[in-house]
């Protein structure tokens, strides 16, 4: 599977770059070219964060019956976050997918 790719490397497989904002944010160059791997593997790791996050919001409201806005104003966030990652997350699978 390939790992690095350039942006016209993925250009060329018909994907835009970058097409989401945190795919900037989180992305791994090496050599002049993208390391798909390690920039999933940030986006995952930092994803698993937002989920943690909502996860524990949850059990809280659950537990104390709490309305969320009662407990964390960061919550919507967080659900925001876990959102875009995962679009992001999904785009990059495809590309490497896509890559010969």
């Amino acid at each position: 599977m390939v790992r690095k790719l350039s942006a016209h490397d993925i250009q060329n497989l018909g994907f835009d770059w970058p097409k989401y904002a945190l795919i900037e944010q989180y992305c791994v160059i090496e050599d002049g070219k993208v390391d798909l791997t390690r920039t999933i593997e940030k986006m995952q790791s930092s994803r698993a964060y937002y989920k943690k996050q909502l996860n524990e919001a949850y059990a809280f409201k659950k537990q104390t019956g709490a309305d969320y806005s009662d407990f964390t104003d960061r919550f919507d966030d967080n659900a925001r976050m876990d959102r875009e990652l995962g679009q992001a997350l999904s785009y990059l699978e495809g590309i490497m997918k896509a890559a010969p």
